[in-house]
């Protein structure tokens, strides 16, 4: 019987109550904690707590009676030490249960605001994977003008020497940027033939047509940072479908979000 006793005590303090609550106040009380500490809100302690609720309310709800032997008699010193470490440590899961509460509908907040965001990043990066994989279309060009648009050091004998970037103006409009090594053979009023994607129209190549020298873009949203889309799609997808942490998951969002804005700089 003391035994019994002792369970007793220890289950309806799990849930918060008194000795003697009645069958109504253990059921209301374990639907409250059950659905507070409940492992896809409550992720502290990996279903712990639940489950140490849900073991309570199953021996309650089978003896829902305090033993009736003894039961004003005076608690000892060392009960009442364990009375008041079992109240303070479920004080600081209250605390903490209710902390991740927030934070969770803090997330559930952000993550709907930005849903639309990651959308765009993701069909975005899409176009420009099926922009890429489609053939490119061509277009005869003059070029109109070259301009210097980038110095900087080259290290590349051993010795810090002055290099150039260039940007030869088209007659379409658009522009094209080269290095050093183009300078002697792009020439103002010059034929070309330009290579450029049919969707996002960007420039991949520029040809003469009288010697077939081929200049290929310095760099693009193709060029040197087309590793970015695959990225991009990867992160916005496991952002929607794989991955459950929160934390991970805004981390994702952040990372997909810088990636689109270099990716409209380069286009842009």
């Amino acid at each position: 019987m003391a035994r019994i006793k002792k369970t007793y005590a220890e289950y309806i303090s799990v849930l918060g109550l008194r000795l003697g609550a009645s069958s109504e106040e253990i059921k209301e009380a374990y639907r409250k904690l059950a659905k507070q500490y409940h492992p896809d809100v409550y992720k502290l302690d990996d279903g712990e707590r639940f489950k140490e609720i849900s073991a309570a309310f199953s021996f309650l709800r089978k003896n829902p009676d305090p033993p009736v032997q003894n039961q004003a008699r005076q608690r000892t010193r060392e009960n009442e030490y364990e009375r008041r470490r079992q109240a303070y440590h479920q004080r600081k899961q209250k605390k903490e249960a209710e902390e991740a509460t927030r934070k969770a509908e803090m997330y559930k907040w952000l993550f709907a605001r930005l849903r639309l965001f990651a959308l765009v990043i993701v069909i975005f990066n899409f176009l420009l994977l099926i922009d890429y994989l489609l053939p490119s279309e061509t277009e005869e060009v003059k070029v109109s003008g070259i301009e210097t648009v980038n110095r900087y050091s080259s290290h590349s004998s051993g010795k810090a020497n002055l290099a150039y970037s260039y940007k030869a103006i088209l007659s379409n409009g658009m522009s094209f940027r080269f290095e050093k090594q183009g300078i002697a053979k792009i020439h103002r009023s010059d034929e070309f033939l330009l290579e450029r994607s049919i969707i996002f129209q960007q420039a991949q190549s520029l040809s003469s047509k009288e010697d077939k020298v081929i200049f290929y873009s310095e760099y693009g949203i193709f060029n040197i940072f087309g590793f970015l889309i695959p990225v991009a799609i990867i992160l916005i997808v496991g952002y929607f479908y794989f991955v459950k942490n929160n934390d991970y998951r805004l981390t994702m969002f952040l990372i997909a979000a810088v990636i689109f804005a270099v990716q409209l700089v380069l286009i842009f």
